[in-house]
């Protein structure tokens, strides 16, 4: 180590006086010698003070640039890498405060690199809609992004307990042993509780110092639903479609075969065929404007519609056919109603198809009443009949495709069971709620409740 500015005064002081002192002894008489003496003694003690005094101060000056090395480096050792010495000059304390500026800001650019390698991670795993989940090699959980605690309803104490604790599946315990061997081939399960799920679970091992297991649920669970929906659409469709193209092959084969000779026979038959024949051509219609409504392929306006004038055009569609049956059309909308924001098309097609099962139902002398009010910013819509009514265990299901509360009847009078169906993805695509309220023998009430344009229109209260 080099010598400090202070040590070498001191040393070159201490040689000055020896020579000095041997010089004067040797080559000078006595009397001058002891002359000399004094000056040299004198001499030398101020040198030596000088030394002394330059010597602490120099001291004073490397203790503080000790104590802020020191500083430095418990700062730094407490995580605070953006603290530096600032030290100037060439000596080893300087050259000592430039290092540890080095290696602070390496430091500091190595852990700005991990912490933004970390960020992203947490953020790629937080917008992950599949759910991650790393065990120890004890089983333990490490880490759950939130898409796997809201899929399973995991609370924030998941975090060190064991997997098989916390997602109570018995395949997960044999897949953990199977991930283990590198057999990492998914698997399907279904777990039970408050939100019943089907996830499909794949397994991997995590190889390094912190052995572990990652676990990636997939939820098919919407999958599965709309998998099931198609193969009952595909066989309640088939189902639909088979009667009706029987009916007419029958009636077909029957005239071929000598009914034709008939005439009222013949024009029977015939009869049937037109009838099938329509049947089949709503049940195709409806299944293409089903299909649109659930692809989204159906494409809604945004416009202002007023009742006013739908409500009117609708009822006069079914008028006199209801006046067939002896059931009473009526309509009951108060002034200063306000337009509904949809579309004018959907919104004839829903009224039309509420009001065509009503009058299809209902028995002679029964009443159709539609209504119309403000609700909340919406407007409500209801479409009341005093007709049979619909058992309670029918109402969950009502809206459902193909579904029919009395299937036989249905078909004979020409329905496809899809009109409700149809109803609601409607509704619901000009962003409205449809409900149904019924007991048996007191009539059912639909109510669709839709978004109002603001203005009011200023035409007075209809009744028909």
């Amino acid at each position: 180590m080099r010598l400090g500015i202070g040590a070498k005064l001191l040393l070159l002081s201490i040689a000055v006086i020896a020579a000095t002192f041997l010089a004067t002894e040797s080559y000078v008489a006595p009397a001058i010698a002891s002359h000399a003496r004094r000056i040299v003694w004198f001499s030398s003690a101020t040198v030596l003070a000088v030394a002394l005094i330059l010597a602490s101060v120099l001291t004073r000056r490397m203790s503080v640039a000790v104590g802020e090395l020191t500083h430095a480096a418990r700062r730094m050792a407490d995580g605070d890498l953006s603290v530096r010495t600032r030290l100037s000059g060439d000596d080893d304390l300087a050259e000592l405060g430039y290092a540890l500026d080095r290696v602070a800001g390496g430091l500091a650019a190595s852990l700005g690199a991990l912490r933004a390698e970390r960020d992203l991670q947490k953020r790629i795993l937080e917008a992950m809609h599949e759910g991650v989940v790393v065990v120890d090699r004890d089983g333990r959980i490490v880490l759950v992004n939130p898409a796997l605690r809201s899929m399973l309803l995991l609370g924030a104490d998941a975090v060190g307990k064991l997997l098989i604790e916390t997602v109570r599946h018995a395949q997960l315990d044999t897949m953990l042993d199977e991930a283990r061997e590198a057999d990492d081939h998914p698997v399907e399960i279904e777990l039970p509780g408050l939100k019943p799920r089907r996830v499909l679970v794949q397994a991997a091992p995590l190889l390094g110092e912190e052995e572990g297991l990652l676990f990636v649920f997939v939820d098919v669970t919407e999958l599965r639903r709309l998998e099931s929906l198609r193969r009952d659409f595909v066989a309640n469709a088939s189902h639909e479609l088979r009667t009706p193209i029987a009916a007419v092959r029958s009636a077909t084969e029957t005239l071929r075969w000598g009914a034709l000779e008939d005439p009222v026979a013949a024009i029977r038959f015939l009869d049937i065929i037109e009838r099938n024949a329509q049947r089949l051509q709503s049940l195709v219609e409806d299944m293409l404007e089903l299909s649109k409504l659930e692809s989204n392929e159906f494409k809604l306006k945004r416009e202002r519609v007023e009742l006013e004038r739908v409500v009117p055009i609708v009822l006069g569609l079914f008028r006199e056919r209801a006046e067939k049956k002896g059931v009473r059309l009526a309509a009951e909308l108060p002034a200063a109603l306000p337009a509904v924001e949809g579309d004018a098309r959907a919104l004839e097609h829903v009224l039309s198809n509420l009001v065509d099962n009503a009058v299809k139902y209902c028995p002679s002398g029964a009443r159709i009443l539609v209504r119309a009010a403000r609700e909340d910013g919406r407007v409500r819509l209801v479409v009341t009949d005093t007709g049979p009514g619909i058992a309670p265990e029918h109402l969950q299901r009502i809206f459902e495709r193909f579904y029919r509360v009395d299937a036989g009847r249905s078909r004979e009078l020409g329905g496809t069971g899809l009109g409700l169906s149809i109803v609601k993805h409607m509704v619901e695509a000009m962003r409205g709620k449809v409900a149904v309220e019924s007991a048996v023998g007191q009539g059912s009430t639909f109510t669709v409740l839709l978004p109002s344009s603001g203005a009011p229109t200023s035409v007075a209260s209809t009744r028909t």
